[in-house]
């Protein structure tokens, strides 16, 4: 089978690889469509990935990689099942009401048509509990962004939004357009986004947004004082790049809270007057959410769950992939997509994806 590898900064290339077999609890997909990252596969690409620099925490530590985090395809063997503890005595014993929701090899068939976390490659192996059965209304290239949605609603969860806040997202690329349309079924008054780049604020508002800003042409703080007398009750931070740390903790009302969810290589310098008189909340919100398979009395939502709501949020309407409109290449060309992700060409668009059909 075909697989990508990143052998070091700028140097990607398709390698043959044995096809892999799936062990108990995991399944063999067949890759379709594969999504591109903008934030850590490009982070590897360039060799600014942290983890690779500090040599700490896992994944990604040294080259060569296997890059990709969210594919579509089809299952095409299944493992042994393994239920990881569902029916454990000792989980069980933890308390009332302390079952373990996860979804294994049972919830799957062979033929299933499927999302899951995965490396860019024809074939992926990945752990039941990493994939969610698509239904046929929803498109391929629109459920490659059902990873993407995981992370971006566990991140509204970590706001802990209140139905009526007003809402601000700094950065609005594809996680920051999804982050706008969660936001929206979350109950917020209304949701404000920011971004340098005017044709991405036009995407917001097409995605949900009530008001844009481009703080490049306008005092943000300002303008949503002006517009709604307090400024935001939560401030989602979603595009990674310097200094929007910043300017969250300066959209943020007092007692107010900051999620970051972009991924940021270099040391965040909030203003510690803001976050001191302000006395902010500040929270940090990891990709997809908790592990699967914690018991749900005290992990309500492990990524399994969410996983399986976001592809049901997309099936019901609710989530939307249709103003992201991804470019689509052949897995062949994965050094050009590359190439025009890093160098921000407008031919890349939002989103890429990688056919595995072609």
């Amino acid at each position: 089978m075909k697989k990508v590898f990143i052998d070091e900064p700028y140097h990607v290339q398709i390698k043959d690889v044995i096809t892999p077999t799936p062990a108990d609890g995991e399944l063999l997909v067949k890759t379709e469509l594969s999504g591109i990252s903008a934030g850590t596969e490009m982070m590897l690409y360039r060799g600014t990935f942290p983890n690779l620099r500090l040599k700490k925490w896992p994944p990604y530590q040294n080259y060569p990689i296997c890059p990709g985090y969210e594919l579509v395809g089809t299952v095409t063997e299944i493992g042994k099942s393994s239920r990881h503890g569902r029916d454990n005595p000792q989980i069980g014993s933890i308390g009332p009401g302390s079952q373990v929701l996860m979804t294994t090899t049972d919830d799957f068939e062979v033929g299933d048509r499927v999302v899951c976390l995965g490396e860019h490659g024809e074939y992926a192996v990945v752990p039941a509990a990493f994939a969610a059965k698509l239904p046929d209304c929803v498109p391929s290239e629109e459920a490659t962004l059902a990873v993407l949605a995981t992370t971006a609603m566990h991140a509204v969860r970590q706001a802990g939004v209140c139905y009526g806040d007003v809402a601000a997202v700094v950065g609005v690329g594809v996680l920051g357009l999804l982050t706008v349309q969660h936001l929206k079924n979350s109950g917020a008054r209304s949701v404000v986004a920011l971004d340098i780049a005017d044709e991405r604020l036009d995407t917001s508002v097409k995605c949900g947004a009530d008001m844009v800003i481009n703080p490049m042409k306008e005092d943000a703080g300002k303008a949503i004082l002006s517009r709604y007398g307090i400024l935001a009750d939560v401030v989602i931070e979603a595009s990674g790049f310097p200094g929007t740390e910043r300017l969250a903790t300066e959209i943020a009302r007092d007692r107010g809270t900051v999620v970051i969810l972009g991924w940021h290589t270099d040391d965040m310098a909030f203003d510690f007057s803001e976050f001191f008189y302000k006395e902010l909340t500040i929270r940090a919100t990891r990709a997809v959410g908790p592990e699967a398979g914690l018991p749900y009395s005290y992990v309500r939502y492990g990524s399994d769950q969410s996983l399986k709501w976001a592809v049901e949020l997309f099936e019901k309407g609710r989530l939307s992939g249709e103003h992201v409109k991804p470019a689509r290449y052949s897995y062949e060309d994965i050094g050009l997509a590359y190439k025009l992700i890093d160098q921000r060409d407008p031919v890349a668009g939002l989103q890429v994806v990688l056919d595995w059909q072609a």
